[in-house]
């Protein structure tokens, strides 16, 4: 069966939700899920596309739920609108659809120390405002950064023919993913406290007005999981360097290499720890996760380009990151630790 023209599937869309008919419509940027701004006489929406792997009921349920309670504490999230039976997705065409409140926002003030502080406290008091969602006794599910969800990838970049060099950077992300369950998974991860995290926290998923937060899209990866994975996430990518700024919509400059900034780490820690003190098995955590965190950056987001660039793309400036944070890592983390504990 054909797929709906978009005018016709965004009617249909909004329907359902009964939402008004559709004045107006554009896509929305990204790497993967589309989605797209649409104007009714009801008002501006957001329409997506749930990914397959994240559209099971439960999974979507828990999302929207923690939407709207974010949303009810005054937090700039949107909320996941419901229709007249109390559901909150459509299916349609072989596809799950959700539909959001619409929220304005601007692009993140690169560099802004203000802006980093208010960034890492707003960031606390989501995981503050989640944390009693998480089961104690359960052990966290498994994430995307594990080593044992790494191994299919790495798997199937060894199977494209490399160079001498390439096959050896392969078999030392082999060993870094090795060291990883020995340092960080098996006892440290497990340590770690939890909460509700964004999961992928970038500037293409976040605006400002001026200095604060306005928005945070893209709840795709919610899971409960150590609130440290997102606090790394914040660190990678406000408060470092990179050679050329972001473009939300490309893969290839959201997994640019990068320099941590110390200035602004500091900032957007002490803002964190306005709300929510880390701990010091925290501390120990984060050159670690920010090590896997880039691995995985590299691995998984190399499905997004095309087949004969995957090997190049997951490999170009890999290693000058890896050597940074392995001479440095520690030692920047142990400063950033004196200085806003």
């Amino acid at each position: 069966m054909p797929s709906p023209a978009p005018t016709e599937l965004l009617a249909r869309v909004m329907l359902a939700f009964g939402l008004g008919n559709v004045q107006a419509a554009h896509p929305l940027g990204g790497t993967a899920t589309p989605k797209w701004a649409v104007t009714t006489d009801r008002g501006k929406f957001v329409i997506r596309v749930r990914p397959a792997e994240f559209s099971s009921p439960g999974r979507t349920g828990f999302a929207h739920t923690v939407l709207n309670r974010l949303a009810d504490a005054g937090l700039p999230v949107p909320r996941a609108l419901a229709r007249t039976d109390a559901t909150t997705t459509f299916a349609l065409d072989g596809r799950t659809f959700e539909v959001l409140s619409w929220i304005e926002g601007e692009p993140w003030p690169a560099g802004n120390p203000d802006a980093a502080k208010n960034l890492g406290a707003f960031l606390a008091r989501m995981h503050r405002l989640t944390a009693d969602l998480v089961d104690r006794d359960a052990a966290p599910p498994p994430r995307e950064d594990h080593p044992a969800a790494l191994q299919d990838c790495l798997a199937r970049l060894r199977g494209w023919p490399a160079t001498p060099a390439q096959s050896a950077q392969l078999a030392a992300i082999g060993q870094l993913l090795q060291r990883g369950r020995q340092e960080l998974e098996t006892t440290l991860y497990l340590r770690l406290p939890r909460a509700v995290i964004h999961g992928d926290f970038h500037p293409g998923n976040v605006r400002f007005c001026g200095t604060e937060v306005a928005a945070l899209y893209d709840f795709d990866y919610l899971a409960v999981q150590a609130r440290v994975r997102d606090v790394v996430d914040a660190l990678m990518f406000f408060a470092s360097v990179r050679t050329s700024s972001f473009e939300p919509d490309s893969i290839r400059s959201l997994t640019q290499p990068f320099v941590p900034d110390a200035a602004l780490a500091r900032s957007l820690l002490a803002g964190y720890q306005t709300v929510l003190p880390l701990t010091a098995d925290e501390w120990q955590a984060m050159p670690l996760l920010l090590r896997s965190r880039w691995i995985q950056m590299r691995l998984r987001g190399s499905r997004k380009v095309p087949p004969g660039q995957q090997l190049d793309f997951a490999l170009d400036g890999f290693g000058q990151v890896i050597e940074l944070l392995e001479k440095d890592g520690p030692g920047f983390f142990s400063r950033l630790r004196q200085t806003t504990s």
